[in-house]
Parts: structure tokens; sequence; C-alpha cells
């Protein structure tokens, strides 16, 4: 690690909230071992107490930290952040509750190049990776979560710091002062020590008596950058204040634009008073309807000519003058009416024209003879209009064609301008995807990283054809297949024949004993032994019985156990001599056992008919069986069981349901690609590290931790085939049962 840079601005006399910032001092030999521990803290008020609290806080994580048995700095933070959420509790004992909503805090440790922090509140976390700003804490929203007293940090990140990276951890009210590309400027173009530095040049003439605090995490020197500026594309922080020159530049144009004089107001007047008269005039001399029109215009009216002289003009002058005046609204009023109407009927009935012409057609075949003669009526009646009527008629039909067409064309033009902006903000989204899945398997949440890579294969799927152009197409989809393809972690190497069993055999079941694999011959119950050093075959003991074997495991230290399928069990010793048969009691009659295997003397295995677990235990000359759980569970779908202590199902979906102290427990399998939707077979018993799930429908066996965590896959065709398999992770096998064979696959990595 280059250097951890410091900044606190903080005055406990004046400031309106306090911070504070710790980075430890260790000795040569802790550095070495656990590296540098630190923490960011803010808490939203300015009050004595909280500089005690705080102080307190850093002489216990420091404490528990770097006295921590553990040698391992992963390990050691978990121990500590875990001791840190029960001292809590002593805090509020001490300072009451009141602290715990107003606390912000990213604790963090630095060893060689890994980076391991924990958060809670509203601080705000960004890495710095070559001209890209990623958001850490995810905290950039208008309120943050409320924080748990019980478990004051709820989550761990780690991740390696890779060359030229570096990580910044702040308070959030620093983006009121700098843009996250300034903050990013500022880290990547000053040399060593000097971010901080400049940044607090900047604070420190802010009047407003604010605190902050941040540090901000190096790998290396990094030059004075000479590089040209390149805005920085963000790619998930919303809500941080975006002062750029761009922004500044654009709204100084929008105000230019508002204060600049502008024509349009006297043309917006004078088409109205052109579409008042309009309207008149149609209606006057289309319609042939008479106008309504205030009694003040009437020249014979009484309001007019009470007490005032009027000029008296002969009837006809005041017929002509009256039709003059209807004849004036009529075309200032009416006809602009009518043309807006009908144009807003034809584009609300846009939608509907195909149907309308498909009902159209269905009435010509039905009724062919009544169309001609509707037409011919139609036709009929605009001939018997006026010669100056028709013309007004086709004229105002084709105006308001027109019209109508112009605002389809307007309509029809916004929405392909918001099709084609939902479609930028798609590519736009679909490329930030991407680019946060390549960060995601950077730092090792390949879980993430498949999350957003099918979100990236969605919207690509669902962008129409012509959005995107072909090679366009194929970079973007290359780059999800990349991706998809670096977390899929498949090993294809094929399995090779291990042993070949006898021809005619039938064999089921396969466990490792001792120095030798396992099956039995459901034809003859004869025990089959494979030596696992020279892949020597054996025909053992005759298991007696009656034929049909459903389940062998291993028993104690140097025997078998074979679950009949009458429900009988046998000990069976490797060698001739035949094994005892005992009776396996269940408690209830109709029961359908899934799988068995032995823990400490016990036999367990899946009820599937009843959904319990039993546990079977020596009682006399057979063994008696009893529900281990302690809870109502569904379990109708099993398929097979594996136990280490906590016991592990496997459903015939791929699920695995945990349990321990007959109560299920939190686990939850990585997300993997292609999705895991069915299992046959589970290897998980004490002398495993891991999860193996055998899974012929995708023709692989999946390998994961025992806390979910997905490991590799390892993908062939004939695994599909396999029946059974046991796993040796001392000498990294794993064994297969396929047919008459038994093959084997190296434990390697992907």
């Amino acid at each position: 690690m280059g250097s951890i840079e410091k900044l606190l601005i903080y005055d406990a006399t004046r400031s309106r909230s306090t911070t504070h910032v710790f980075i430890a001092h260790p000795s040569p030999a802790e550095d070495r071992a656990l590296g540098q521990l630190g923490f960011v803290a803010e808490l939203t008020k300015n009050e004595r107490i909280y500089q005690e609290l705080l102080s307190r806080l850093q002489d216990f994580l420091k404490a528990a930290y770097y006295t921590s048995p553990e040698v391992h700095a992963d390990v050691a933070f978990e121990h500590t952040i875990q001791a840190c959420n029960r001292y809590i509790g002593e805090l509020v004992g001490d300072f009451g509750t009141t602290w715990i909503d107003d606390l912000s805090m990213v604790l963090f440790t630095v060893r060689n190049q890994e980076v391991h922090f924990a958060d809670v509140g509203r601080l705000v976390g960004f890495l710095v990776h070559e001209k890209h700003v990623i958001d850490l804490l995810g905290n950039q929203r208008a309120t943050s979560r409320r924080v748990n007293p019980m478990k004051l940090f709820a989550s761990i990140a780690s991740g390696a710091l890779k060359e030229s990276d570096a990580i910044f951890f702040g308070t959030s009210n620093l983006l009121d002062y700098f843009s996250v590309e300034k903050l990013r400027r500022t880290v990547v173009e000053s040399p060593m020590g000097g971010a901080a530095r400049e940044l607090e040049m900047t604070l420190r003439v802010d009047p407003s008596q604010s605190a902050f605090a941040a540090v901000i995490l190096q790998r290396h020197e990094v030059p004075l950058a000479t590089t040209p500026y390149e805005p920085v594309r963000e790619v998930n922080i919303p809500g941080a204040p975006k002062r750029s020159i761009d922004a500044m530049l654009a709204q100084s144009a929008q105000t230019q634009a508002f204060l600049t004089p502008s024509l349009w107001p006297a043309v917006r007047r004078g088409l109205k008073f052109i579409a008042q008269n309009v309207r008149v005039l149609f209606r006057a001399w289309v319609l042939r309807k008479p106008t309504r029109f205030s009694p003040a215009l009437d020249s014979v009216s009484p309001e007019r000519s009470e007490g005032v002289p009027q000029r008296q003009f002969p009837p006809a002058v005041q017929q002509a003058r009256l039709a003059a005046k209807v004849n004036r609204r009529a075309l200032l009023k009416k006809i602009p009416m009518v043309i807006w109407e009908q144009s807003r009927q034809a584009l609300r009935a846009t939608p509907k024209i195909l149907s309308a012409l498909q009902r159209f057609g269905r009435l010509v075949r039905r009724a062919p003879k009544q169309i001609p003669v509707s037409i011919e009526q139609r036709v009929t009646d605009v001939q018997e209009l006026p010669r100056r009527s028709r013309i007004l008629f086709f004229g105002t039909v084709g105006v308001a064609a027109i019209f109508a067409l112009t605002l389809i064309g307007i309509g029809l033009q916004r929405n392909r301008s918001a099709a084609n902006a939902a479609q930028k903000a798609n590519i736009t989204a679909m490329s930030q995807a991407i680019d946060q899945a390549k960060s995601s398997i950077i730092y090792g949440d390949e879980d993430r990283a498949r999350t957003l890579l099918r979100e990236a294969q969605d919207k690509l799927t669902a962008l129409p054809k012509k959005a995107l152009k072909d090679d366009e197409r194929n970079t973007f989809q290359q780059a999800i297949t990349d991706g998809l393809a670096e977390t899929r972690h498949a090993v294809t190497t094929p399995p090779t024949t291990f042993a070949t069993l006898p021809e005619a055999s039938q064999p089921v079941g396969l466990t490792i004993l001792g120095q030798n694999l396992y099956v039995v011959d459901a034809k003859t119950n004869q025990l089959i032994s494979v030596s696992n050093t020279d892949s020597v075959v054996q025909i053992g003991a005759t298991i007696p019985g009656e034929i049909g074997v459903q389940e062998l495991t291993t028993y104690g230290s140097g025997s078998l156990m074979v679950l009949m399928a009458n429900q009988d069990v046998v000990e069976q010793r490797p060698g001739a001599k035949p094994g005892t048969r005992s009776a396996f009691s269940v408690p209830t009659a109709n029961t359908n056992l899934v799988g068995l295997v032995s823990y400490n003397t016990a036999l367990y295995t899946v009820d599937v008919a009843n959904s319990t677990i039993l546990r079977a235990t020596k009682k006399g000359a057979g063994f008696t069986a009893v529900n281990w759980l302690k809870q109502s569970e569904s379990l109708t779908t099993s398929s097979d069981i594996a136990v280490d202590g906590s016991i592990y199902v496997l459903a015939t979906n791929g699920e695995v349901q945990k349990f321990t102290q007959g109560r299920r427990v939190a686990l939850a399998l990585s997300d993997i690609e292609p999705k895991l939707t069915a299992g046959t077979k589970l290897a998980g018993d004490v002398t495993l590290q891991n999860l193996y799930i055998l899974d012929p429908a995708g023709t692989r066996v999946v390998a994961f931790t025992k806390s979910g965590k997905f490991i590799n896959q390892y993908v062939n065709e004939v695994i599909g085939n396999a029946t059974a398999m046991a796993v040796d992770e001392r000498n990294q096998k794993l064994y297969l049962l396929i047919g008459q064979q038994i093959q084997v696959l190296n434990l390697q990595k992907a």
C-alpha cells in the first residue's frame, strides 16, 4: 500500500457535527500480519459526549483487532466486527440510544493490496478505477436506512486494490462542495499525499462551520497527470451534485433563450383571430344555420336604441347588414371549431383505423349491394348543395384532412422520439451494467457480476433490431458472453475410466472406506470393492436378506451400512463374511426413505412421505428411528442427505436446506450460470470441506463451500449418465458411477 491520506476539519466548539478519523500505527510485526486498521465516523450533532464515545470506540476497535488470535487479516477483521456489535450494548448503557441514529461510520483494514471494510449510516465511498468511479457503499440517496443497535455492522466487503486504483471514504457533505469528477481528478492527478491537502485548502475557507472527514487509500505513488481532461462516466452514483462547466453552460444557454425576444406571441394572436372568423363563415355558409350573436350587435336592439338616436336604414339594407354579421361570425368562429373537433376525433381514431378497415371489409362481403346505395345517397346530398357551399365543403374537408394528417404525423413523431429516448436509455443502462460487472469480477463479487450481466442480456434481447448496428450488437453480446464465461468456472476436462465392474452386474451406491471404493450389485446383493490405488476389482461377501439394495454408506471406522428395499439395514464389514441384518423401526407406518448417512454411530435419512428427518440409534438388536426435526418443514422433494454435525438436504430442484440442532438455518447457494435447477446426489460429510451436487440434467457436478459460495462446476456429457458419486478431497479425486464403470475427475481449479 502506497499511502493512507487523512482529511479532518473539525472544531469541537463551533462545528455543527462531530467527525473523527482514526488510522492505527501498529508495530512492524502487527503491520506485517494484520496491516493497518482505521475508520471514518460522523455524528450529525456536536456534543461533548460524542467525542468521548468515539474515543472509547477507537480504543476498543484497536485492541480487539491487534489482540485477535487470528493471523489472517480477513478473519481478524470479521472477529473485530462481531466484537464491536457486542460492544455497542455497553455503549448504549453508558450513553443512551439517541446517538445510534446519528452515527455514520466506515471501518476498514488494509494489508498489502487487500482491503476489507464495513459501513453503517450515510457516508460515501468511491472506488477510482482507471477513468471510472464506482459507488462502494450505495448510500447516495435522500434518506439512509435505520441503524440496528443489536447489529451495527451488517456485512463486510472485501477486495484487492489494483495498480493505480484508489478508494475514497468520506462524509456525505463533501459532495456539496465537490463533484464526483472533481474528487476523481484530485485523487488521480495529485502526487502521493497531496490529494487530502488540496481538498483541505478548499474546505478551510468555508464559512458554514461544517465538519469534514475523509481517507484516501492508494496502491502506489501516482505522478502528476499530463493527460487531457476526460469526463468520467458516473456508473451508479444517483443524487450526487453535478457542478460542472457543461451544466453551467447549458443553464446559461437556457437563460439566454428565455430572454431573447420572439414573434411567436404576435403570430399566435393573429392565428387565433383568423380561426375565430373561419368558424363563423363555416356555420353561415356551409352548415346554413343561424349564428348566435349578442343583441348589442343588432342595430335595432332596445339596449342600443334606448336614449340614443340610431341611424335608420331601409329594411333591405338592414337585412344585408345582419346577414354580413352572421356570415362574418360563422367564418371566424364556427369553421375553426369544426376543423379542430374533427382533427381531434381523427387523432383519437388513428389506432382504430386497421380494425375499422377490417370491419368494413366484412360488411362488403356480407352486404355488397347496400354500400353502393349508401355511397350514392351521400353523393346525391353533396350534389344538391349550392355551388358555393360545395366549394366550401370540399375545401373544408381537404383542410381538415391535411390538418388531421399533420396531427397524426406529430403524434407518430413524438412516439418515435419517446421510443428512441427509451432505447438510448436502455443502451446506456446496459453499457453501465457491463462495466459494473467487469469491476465486480475484478474485486471478487461474482454473484453481483452475474446478476448485472443477466440484466444486460435481457436489455439487449429486448432492444429492437434497428436500435443497434450489427457490429455494436455483436460487441455487446460478446462482452456479456465473456463476462458470464469468466464467472462460470467450468472445468470441461473429461473423466477417465478408473475401473470396470463385472459385465453382468447392476451396481448401485458408491462410497469410500479406507483405501477402497465400494458398490453393491443390486442383482445378487454382492459387495464389490475397487482399490483406489491400483483399480483392482474384487467380489466380496453377499449381503444377507432379500434382493434389493436401496442405499449404501460408511458406518463407524471400518464398516458399511446398507439400507435394503424392505427398510431393513445390514452392517457389513469388508471381506467374505456376511454382515449382520437388523430391523429399522420408524415412527410411522407409511414411509418413503431417501438417502442414508452416518454420524457418531447414528444413522440419518429423509422420510419424504412425512417430510421428516429420521435419526436412528441402535437399541438392542435393531435400530430405532425418531423425528430429528423440532419444527415442520417441507421435504417432499428431497433426493439426498449429508451430515457433518449440521444436516444438508438436497431437493430435486437443486436447492439445499441446512439444519442445525433440529432447526433450519440460513443457507443460500450462489446464483450460477447456467442456473442450478436439478440435483440427485449430495456429498458433504465431515471429511469434506465443500458441498458437491450431482446434476445429471446439466451434465455436471457443482461444488460450493458449506456457506453457499460457488467454487467450480465440472461439466462433461458423460456425467449425464452418472447415478452415484464419491469425493476424496485429500487426494483431489471425484469418482462417478456411470453404468458398469467407475470414472474419476481431478478436482482442479477452473
